[in-house]
């Protein structure tokens, strides 16, 4: 009896029920990429184009990690000898260049109004 309690326990705990999704995002129709800003585009521009929706919404800093390396994944695996180093290169203009805290079209959280005002509690 213990451990079917356990297991209808655990069973439970693992469902997808409880499980924590982001809030799906649906880009408005005033997005517009350019594919690889500033760089220019390869075999690799839609993996660029999914980077931009990241970074039209923003967020933390961690998600703008997780989609500065999902960009570097993304055009590594595209193939091509010089891919791996344009992944780099790629990477490192996006950490440095691309921050919110600049007025650029470019930057993390590009689809909110600059400088973002924080709500009032």
């Amino acid at each position: 009896m213990k451990l079917l309690t356990i297991i209808i326990f655990v069973s439970f705990l693992s469902s997808s029920i409880l499980a924590q999704n982001g809030p799906v995002r649906e880009m408005p129709a005033e997005f517009k990429s350019d594919g690889c800003t500033m760089f220019p585009d390869g075999n690799y521009r839609e993996c660029c184009i999914e980077h931009d929706k990241d970074y039209y919404f923003g967020g933390s800093l961690r998600e703008r990690r997780a989609s500065d390396e999902r960009l570097y994944t993304c055009v590594k695996a595209k193939g091509g000898k010089s891919n791996k180093l344009t992944a780099a290169i790629m990477w490192m203009g996006v950490r440095v260049g691309a921050v919110s805290f600049l007025p650029t079209p470019f930057r993390w959280g590009f689809g909110n109004k600059w400088p973002r005002k924080e709500p009032k509690k």
